[in-house]
């Protein structure tokens, strides 16, 4: 889904995207937005059984690198959302001084 609301400029202030998929797991969120990052390859045989054309993860290293992007994930295993911040690839903290974890 790619809900644009009124203010939001075309896009250019807030574009919101909301994935249907299974949620990131928490000890992923660091590399989410990492370069060549994707949840459907864990070994070389899987580019032979890829079946999905969902919203791509590898485009969230491209979009950390010229937007501010916030990530809210839920597993169906997780008791609660995580949510991480990202800025040129790499998790960043919400505020200066802050931890990103």
């Amino acid at each position: 889904e790619w809900p644009l609301r009124p203010g939001d400029d075309g896009g250019l202030k807030l574009l919101q995207i909301t994935d249907t998929g299974h949620g990131i797991r928490k000890e992923d969120m660091p590399i989410v937005c990492e370069r060549f990052t994707t949840s459907k390859l864990k070994t070389f045989a899987d580019l032979r059984t890829i079946n999905t054309h969902g919203f791509r993860g590898e485009a969230l290293a491209s979009i950390s690198h010229v937007s501010h992007v916030t990530i809210q994930t839920k597993t169906a295993y997780d008791k609660c959302a995580w949510t991480a911040h990202y800025k040129d690839g790499k998790l960043h903290p919400k505020k200066p001084g802050m931890s990103a974890d």
